[in-house]
């Protein structure tokens, strides 16, 4: 059944939930489908019903076989996945003349993706999650390189994942404290609290017997998203359905928005502003594309409240609803008299308003598919030149008309770092921060311009520096060789985040730097046992074991970094120290080969004299 809205529901742009509160817990779907079963059969095939579960072969879509492999012509890697004993592989390895010289093979734990357009793979260590560099792109029938993967940026299986994304792709995850990265429990696919919200409160009053008659009133205890005002409606659906970069409010997390709640107060959501084309977009951006739309900007300021729900009935798949559904979206204010398309198109097009209006095309972001794009005008034959796209005008807030300046800057600061290196963005966060003065801003400016020195001379009050922000400073510290207070702002990052194998490595890191080799040798062995497998901190244990002379142990660290990450530098540096301590000059020379091959310039000149002449004593 379609959910049309309109004023004929009541407002709730003041009502209070009261399962917003913090101790009102998830009940999980299970729960939900004792009393709501006819809406959880059909939501479970729904794309959010199927967004994510354990990697078996029902789960999965993808195909199969020896023909099916990656190349990435980057980093000179082939990936293969196979099935073996019902689980599923993906083995990365390199060829020299046929012959395999490097190997390495994961198991795969969790797929994400509905099989509508894609299959992503995350594996599991320890309560982290990791993507794997590959993924299947369901309409084209293929495997390639994941999205963000391609063009020499394939980061292998060390791709962690954070709340941020897994709060969209999943039913609500539960974190260790102080963590964005170590997942207490992983759910299985979007359920339905995503949308109505914790439901312990609901359930305890449903089975005492409690509750409103919700033909007269609003049930508190349960969001029911057709009862939510037309804004409140747009936040739900663009908490995940609008992909830009997300900027937290502080002391907010990403897993404290519940449904009904104003997003913006728990988030902002930022997208460049381009003047001429619109034609390109993202492929989850479906909220921004609609927003701007004219039966979205005209509808929501009168009687009618054309929101996602209006199209979209969301307990049911989008593979099933048919065309007249949409159509009959659009007839509530377009009759067919509008329609100038000439019928035999109108034929060709099934009469579907869709096929016209929200034309079908590849994203800008993701390869390999094609989506439907949201933003709703009239069909046009003009050819826009891409360059039109270049012209940039900022940024916006698009769930926020008014945020604050401190946002924004901070906004262009981000986007700079994580999106785009167009000097515009960086350049408008100084000319925003010479008229509004941010000295934390001033800190992340400072330091993504490499300016570390005038990072160093900014002052603070213990404690008032967030995690990100004492990592900074210790960053710039130890590009200035101050190593005390270096580690000092390293060790404030860690301990307000020590899930963050970033800030960890790096403590690890300056502790060997700093001679404080039990120490490290102490702290190495914590963070192998938190973390697994990690080529950084495995290869750290081997230049303290070496440094400590305890030469087997060394030799088998680098060896188990060195088959994680046989392309690492630092990894072959370590050998080479390595062979050097052992006086193994075989070694030393091939290693050193390795070193001054890829990079002539990593070893000085007047250390590499010192090296062959102690090679040829």
């Amino acid at each position: 059944m379609l959910v049309y809205c309109s004023n004929s529901n009541k407002s709730t742009t003041d009502f209070y939930y009261d399962n917003h509160a913090d101790s009102v817990a998830y009940v999980g779907m299970k729960t939900c489908a004792t009393c709501h079963q006819n809406k959880h059969q059909t939501f479970v095939h729904t794309g959010m019903g199927l967004s994510f579960d354990s990697a078996t072969r029902q789960k999965s879509s993808a195909l199969f076989g020896a023909n099916h492999q990656v190349y990435d012509s980057f980093s000179d890697l082939h990936y293969y996945p196979f099935w073996e004993n019902e689980k599923l592989y993906i083995k990365e390895f390199r060829l020299l003349e046929q012959d395999t010289i490097h190997q390495l093979t994961k198991e795969i734990n969790y797929i994400v993706g509905s099989g509508q357009h894609t299959n992503s793979h995350i594996i599991e260590k320890n309560g982290y999650l990791f993507q794997a560099p590959i993924t299947f792109y369901v309409q084209k029938q293929k495997w390639d390189l994941a999205p963000g993967f391609e063009g020499g940026n394939n980061s292998r299986f060390s791709r962690i994942l954070n709340s941020e994304c897994i709060s969209c792709h999943n039913s609500m995850p539960d974190l260790i404290d102080n963590s964005q990265f170590k997942f207490k429990t992983i759910g299985n696919g979007i359920d339905c609290e995503r949308c109505h919200g914790p439901g312990e409160l609901h359930v305890s009053q449903r089975l005492n017997g409690q509750g409103v008659d919700v033909r007269d009133e609003i049930d508190p205890t349960i969001v029911n998203p057709s009862k939510l005002s037309w804004d409140r409606q747009i936040d739900l659906c663009q908490r995940c359905h609008l992909q830009g970069l997300n900027l937290l409010k502080d002391g907010k997390k990403f897993t404290d928005f519940k449904p009904g709640m104003k997003l913006s107060d728990i988030f902002e959501i930022y997208l460049p502003e381009f003047e001429g084309n619109q034609s390109q977009f993202d492929m989850a951006n479906h909220s921004q594309r609609f927003q701007m739309s004219k039966c979205f900007t005209s509808s929501n300021t009168s009687d009618l409240k054309f929101t996602c729900i209006s199209c979209h009935n969301p307990h049911v798949s989008v593979k099933i609803t048919g065309s007249e559904v949409y159509n009959t979206a659009c007839s509530q204010c377009h009759t067919k008299k509008d329609c100038t398309t000439p019928p035999e198109q109108l034929i060709k097009a099934s009469h579907n308003c869709v096929s016209c209006h929200m034309p079908s095309s590849s994203s800008e972001d993701i390869p390999h598919v094609s989506v439907h794009d949201h933003y709703i005008r009239k069909p046009s034959d003009k050819k826009y030149d891409v360059s039109q796209m270049q012209k940039l005008v900022g940024l916006y807030a698009v769930n926020n008309s008014q945020p604050e300046i401190e946002h924004q800057i901070l906004a262009y600061l981000e986007y700079w770092e994580k999106f785009d290196k167009n000097p515009f963005y960086i350049n408008k966060a100084r000319e925003m921060l010479l008229i509004n003065d941010y000295p934390h801003l001033w800190l992340k400016y400072f330091y993504l311009k490499e300016e570390y020195e005038k990072v160093t001379q900014l002052s603070f009050e213990y404690g008032e520096l967030d995690a990100w922000q004492n990592f900074m400073m210790g960053e710039s510290y130890a590009r200035l060789n101050q190593l005390s207070q270096a580690i000092f702002y390293t060790e404030n990052a860690y301990e307000l985040e020590p899930t963050n194998q970033m800030f960890s490595i790096q403590l690890l890191k300056r502790y060997i730097a700093n001679g404080s080799l039990d120490k490290a040798n102490k702290f190495g062995d914590k963070l192998l046992n938190e973390f697994g497998d990690n080529a950084s901190i495995l290869n750290s244990l081997a230049k303290i074991s070496t440094l400590k002379k305890q030469y087997l142990n060394a030799e088998k660290y680098v060896n188990q970094a060195y088959q994680l990450d046989a392309d690492d530098l630092s990894i072959w540096e370590t050998y080479f120290n390595l062979y050097i301590q052992l006086g193994d000059d075989k070694n030393v020379l091939y290693w050193l080969n390795k070193i001054q091959e890829k990079q002539p310039n990593y070893i000085e000149s007047n250390q590499l004299d010192e090296i062959l002449d102690s090679l040829k004593d």
